[in-house]
């Protein structure tokens, strides 16, 4: 699949935020393509799965305002939604694969 303007620029912001992590971008607009209240696009609803060491005194909370930062207006405005797996490396119990 092609990646996208949005996925291509929220993948650059987190190589650049969070080097040497390990992190999965899942575009899943396709399932959401006819909900009533969806916005039109290929690039409205994203799953990030990033583990770093960045993380490790914040708590979920924090981890998601300081992504959220990083991606910026540019990312969140433009899309209708963004979930988030943030982890430490050590954590098990998040996987980076599709499932």
């Amino acid at each position: 699949m092609v990646k996208g303007k949005i996925e291509l620029l929220i993948k650059k912001k987190i190589e650049n935020n969070f080097p040497n992590s390990y992190f999965f971008i899942e575009n899943t607009s396709k399932k959401h393509k006819n909900h009533k209240q969806n916005i039109k696009g290929e690039e409205t609803h994203f799953v990030i799965t990033l583990k770093s060491h960045k993380f490790s005194k914040l708590t979920i909370i924090e981890r998601q305002r300081y992504i959220i930062n990083i991606l910026g207006d540019e990312v969140i405005k433009n899309v209708h939604s963004i979930s988030f797996k943030l982890s430490l490396p050590k954590d098990k119990n998040i996987n980076l694969l599709k499932e």
